[in-house]
């Protein structure tokens, strides 16, 4: 975290012309890289590209753009027309930022979830669960589809989902959720416009997540006659190469680098007392994964392997002293909220003064990009205000409920624009259950209890929070002169058309392919059920109030406080705050190690060669080992989704 704002003078950034060839190129590819997605994550789930930042579906698409290069040159000389142009580093950028905007929208974490939410309730209602007298007659009808036609057709698949009987019950579901997400994107690029100045200007935080594809963009980038990265790209290529060849044939050999071929491995080695605390530690050496994590800085992957053995080591303890009797024990979603928040509030403290001055500059009009983002975030703020208020929530809980959302917006785009971690996930600790934690489900009324638990659809994870992304695009916009207002625009296009897209390259996966008859993940066992099975839980037979997850968030909190004071006092304290907060995630769970073995190459390289051989040796490799995967592997998932087979999935 960095502890002092860089006070140099601004420079303004030469004014660029966008280049509106590459905006329609990404709009045109949104809808194709929307059903590519889906049929990855939701469908065939093998690939899972939105859990990973930078997205590796985005980057394979960026690869096969700048590969389009050489015959588009050959093609202008021929023929002179300007649109026949190769492709700029600019505009491939913008075409990159459209793509990531389409992708987390899409993503794992936002309408993958919202989707089959809309259509579980009286899908799977019984007499049974009794969710015809605990909540049914509290949902909102106008959000949700009840329809039985429309229901069972699109569980059976087999449908178009455009015939009237299938799409007419859905028209108000998606006209709201689709205004909710259109003001829910205007909060977030507003939110960008108003930290833009403070984070860009004055402390210049690097952004690592586009590091990436700058460098795939760059003109006569060394890195393609780098021997150290064609050996990476080599080395993963191969890897999925043969791992690709072998899912086809299966008496081919493999080379096992998925957290799948270990899980039996380690479930044999963990148990009997005391080690059956560990039952759940996965272990994986995915190429892709070993290469980001040499392009990230040392105190962050020292900390994320050791602050995830922290947490394993809380669980056998806790076992060997009877703490596990306690309910929700060690409560580590609860600990890594208080991370998030605390990295959150210190973030405002810090530039408390930097922000004030942002709102006089915002209200009296002296920026017109930051009176833009102030207004946009308060016309989001105010619309979903309203929209909870139509669903039931109560105003003042609503807004409790929007000010967590905001703190974790501020803190995960923070966390991304500073040290660019692969994910940041935070699994089951959203506005929803932290409103649960602090008042207990008797400490809510039913409506507001319902209308949050509704809201688990943008906050089961923030593996795909569209958020940092557009962060990054006006990063983008600063690095390559485009000015901010047109960036904005684009970004809100993009955002707009990718919302339709994803709702409606999903609805014909639901018709086409039926969720019951050929989806293959959570569409059904998750992603649509888990709020209302949650809120059966809660409603029907309400637990006892408890008080560990509200010490578990202030414990959490405490100790991020306590980390941020020991590097700021300790120049060689070698613990990051950031690594707390996201190493009791899911994916560093399935992380970690190749994590540890990126510290292990990057600590040695340093200290045997220096940075200058680290530049030269160990950075390009990385960068190889990530994009030979991300092409191969990709080429596998996108092989497997046209011919409709399965196909070898390089990650997860």
């Amino acid at each position: 975290m960095a502890q002092r704002a860089a006070l140099a003078p601004l420079v303004a950034a030469p004014t660029a012309t966008i280049s509106w060839r590459a905006v329609v190129l990404g709009l045109l590819l949104l809808s194709p890289n929307a059903y590519w997605v889906t049929m990855m994550e939701l469908v065939r789930y093998a690939g899972h590209p939105s859990n990973i930042a930078p997205f590796a579906n985005v980057v394979f698409i960026l690869l096969a753009l700048l590969c389009l290069n050489p015959f588009l040159r050959a093609l202008h000389r021929q023929t002179h027309l300007p649109w026949l142009q190769p492709f700029t580093p600019t505009e491939l950028l913008v075409v990159y930022l459209i793509l990531s905007i389409g992708t987390a929208w899409v993503g794992h974490d936002s309408l993958q979830v919202l989707m089959p939410q809309i259509i579980y309730p009286f899908r799977y209602a019984s007499p049974e669960n009794r969710w015809d007298e605990l909540f049914l007659p509290f949902l909102p009808k106008w959000l949700y589809v009840s329809d039985k036609t429309a229901l069972l057709n699109a569980y059976a698949g087999g449908h178009r989902f455009w015939a009237p009987e299938n799409f007419r019950p859905w028209l108000l579901p998606l006209l709201g959720w689709g205004s909710f997400c259109v003001a829910l994107s205007w909060l977030m690029v507003g939110f960008c416009l108003l930290v833009r100045r403070r984070w860009m200007d004055e402390e210049r935080l690097t952004y690592p997540v586009l590091y990436l594809p700058k460098e795939i963009t760059r003109p006569t980038n060394p890195l393609w006659h780098s021997t150290p990265f064609w050996l990476g790209f080599s080395i993963s290529a191969f890897i999925d190469l043969l791992n690709g060849f072998a899912a086809l044939f299966p008496s081919l050999p493999s080379i096992k680098v998925r957290v799948w071929n270990y899980d039996q491995l380690l479930a044999s080695l963990f148990v009997g007392y005391p080690l059956q605390a560990l039952q759940g530690t996965r272990m994986s050496f995915y190429p892709f994964a070993v290469g980001l994590g040499l392009l990230l800085p040392p105190d962050l992957l020292f900390s994320c392997w050791v602050f995830y053995w922290l947490e394993r080591m809380q669980r056998l303890v806790g076992l060997m002293l009877g703490w596990t009797q306690l309910p929700g024990y060690p409560w580590t979603n609860f600990q890594a909220f208080g991370g998030y928040a605390g990295i959150a509030l210190f973030a405002l403290w810090v530039a408390r003064h930097s922000f004030a001055q942002t709102l006089r500059r915002a209200l009296s009009g002296q920026d017109r990009e930051e009176r833009m983002g102030l207004a946009m975030m308060a016309v989001g703020l105010l619309f979903l205000l309203a929209f909870a208020h139509a669903m039931g929530m109560s105003l003042p809980t609503g807004a409790l409920f929007f000010a967590i959302y905001l703190l974790l917006l501020l803190s995960i785009t923070r966390i991304r624009a500073e040290l660019g971690p692969p994910a940041h996930d935070l699994h089951y600790a959203g506005p929803d259950e932290i409103l649960i934690a602090l008042f207990g489900p008797q400490g809510l009324s039913k409506r507001d209890l319902i209308a949050a638990k509704l809201f688990y659809w943008f906050n089961r994870a923030y593996r795909s929070l569209p958020c940092p992304h557009y962060l990054e695009g006006l990063k983008v916009a600063k690095d390559e002169g485009v000015p901010f207002r047109a960036m904005t625009v684009i970004m809100l296009i993009a955002s707009v058309v990718s919302i339709a897209a994803a709702m409606l390259v999903h609805l014909h996966c639901f018709y086409a392919y039926g969720i019951t008859a050929k989806f293959v993940g959570p569409a059904i066992t998750a992603f649509g059920g888990e709020p209302f099975w949650r809120l059966q839980s809660l409603l029907a037979a309400p637990p006892a109030p408890n008080p560990y997850p509200v010490r578990a968030m202030v414990a959490g909190t405490l100790f991020t406080f306590a980390l941020m004071g020991l590097r700021a006092s300790v120049t060689w304290f070698p613990l990051h705050p950031v690594g707390y907060a996201i190493s009791t995630s899911w994916s560093m769970n399935v992380l970690w190690m190749p994590l540890f073995i990126a510290y292990l190459v990057k600590m040695g390289m340093l200290r045997m060669g220096g940075y200058r051989a680290f530049r030269q040796t160990a950075l390009p490799l990385g960068v190889g080992l990530v994009l030979g995967e991300w092409t191969v592997g990709n080429f596998w998932l996108l092989y497997g989704v046209l011919r409709g087979i399965p196909t070898y999935a390089f990650w997860v």
